[in-house]
Order: structure tokens, then sequence, then C-alpha cells
């Protein structure tokens, strides 16, 4: 399976890569500061799901390079992770076709589950939220 990380923050990249290995098997990941560059960086080929941090210093989503991303990857799964909830934004990212949102105070387990989740093709969205 392949996975891209996306957060501006090296240290959550490699959180969740080390944590996804632990838990799943024949993981490949791509790491990258920005959606913008994922094109750019991209040498595993298809992406089966695409995570996507949001920072306190950037909330929100840029929803144009979103959709453009989406286009290029229209088999993967995308999870947003972001570090303040967006309550109002949650349900126009899932009709755009997001497939999970977590919050970063998130549990582990919350990732995996909703990792899982989107994997079988269901819909996932913490408690948080």
């Amino acid at each position: 399976m392949n996975v891209a990380l996306i957060d501006r923050h090296p240290i959550f990249r490699t959180g969740i890569r080390v944590m996804l290995n632990s838990q799943l098997n024949n993981i490949n990941t791509l790491e990258t500061g920005s959606m913008n560059s994922l094109a750019k960086v991209n040498k595993l080929g298809d992406i089966d799901i695409v995570i996507i941090g949001l920072s306190e210093e950037q909330p929100e989503i840029d929803k144009a390079v979103l959709k453009r991303v989406m286009r290029k990857n229209p088999l993967a799964s995308f999870i947003v992770c972001a570090a303040i909830p967006c309550y109002e934004s949650v349900g126009s990212l899932m009709r755009m076709g997001v497939k999970g949102y977590l919050n970063k105070n998130s549990s582990p387990d919350d990732l995996m589950t909703c990792v899982n989740a989107v994997i079988a093709g269901e819909p996932f969205v913490c408690h948080q939220v």
C-alpha cells in the first residue's frame, strides 16, 4: 500500500509513518511538506491513501489545490488531520471526496480506525468532531 503523508512538520510525518509501519504490512510512504509538492516528489506511482495534516499556522485547507491533487490521484482515499478542527468545513470536505477527518489530538487508535475504515471504503469522522 502506498501512503502519502503531507504536513509541514517532519516530526508529524515521521510519527504517522512509524505508526502505520507498526500496524500494517507492506506500507510504502512518501513524505512531503505540501500538497503542491506531492506530484514533484511522487516516486511511488499510484497512491492508495493521502493523509494531509493541517497545523495551527495553517488551519484551513486550500480546496482548489485539494481538488487538483484529487484529480491527479483518483484512486486515493484522502484523510485530513487537523490541529484545530473546523467543524464547518468537515461536511464540504466530505462532499468533495475526503474519506476521513481526524483531530490531531485523536488517539493513535482513532488514526488506525480511520485508515482501516477508508481502506474498506467507509467514511470516518473522529468523535471530537
